[in-house]
């Protein structure tokens, strides 16, 4: 399995899949179109089976942290582990670009989601009340550590 950046191309794929997951972050076109546009600190990254598109991840830095913004797979393509590689795509680039922890929030009442995160290390950090709408309900703040690189010693000169 692979995943790639998320392009132009695989918009209308995307709000597909966002759509077929009403357990993803509602978002709307304009907010997947300024992450497309955005050359700062918010990405996107897509899986492909078949040479179509069946999930996505989208996450931003935030200094020395990161935050998973939004995941979603296929309901079709759900069981495969496909959203647990691309959290670990996510932990990854994170840890690359710099990031010590990663945030994000669930739904209290997506078991599925809470299971991924869990086995994936994150930890609850916190609860949000009536975060959610449309139904209602509560968003646990989930975190995770991200392993750093060690520090290298600087090499020592002969003397």
């Amino acid at each position: 399995m692979q995943s790639r950046e998320f392009t132009a191309g695989d918009l209308e794929a995307v709000m597909g899949i966002a759509s077929a997951s009403p357990e993803a972050a509602a978002w709307n076109r304009q907010a997947y179109e300024e992450i497309l546009a955005s050359q700062g600190n918010s990405f996107c990254r897509v899986v492909e089976q078949g040479g179509c598109v069946v999930g996505f991840v989208c996450f931003r830095m935030l200094g020395k942290e990161a935050e998973l913004l939004n995941l979603a797979v296929l309901p079709s393509f759900r069981g495969q582990g496909i959203g647990a590689f691309l959290v670990k795509q996510t932990l990854l680039e994170a840890a690359e670009k710099g990031a010590g922890r990663i945030f994000l929030e669930v739904r209290d009442a997506n078991l599925p989601a809470l299971r991924l995160y869990e086995h994936l290390g994150f930890e609850q950090a916190g609860r949000r009340p009536g975060y959610y709408s449309n139904p209602p309900g509560d968003a646990l703040v989930l975190q995770r550590w991200l392993a750093q690189q060690p520090e290298m010693p600087a090499k020592l000169s002969a003397c």
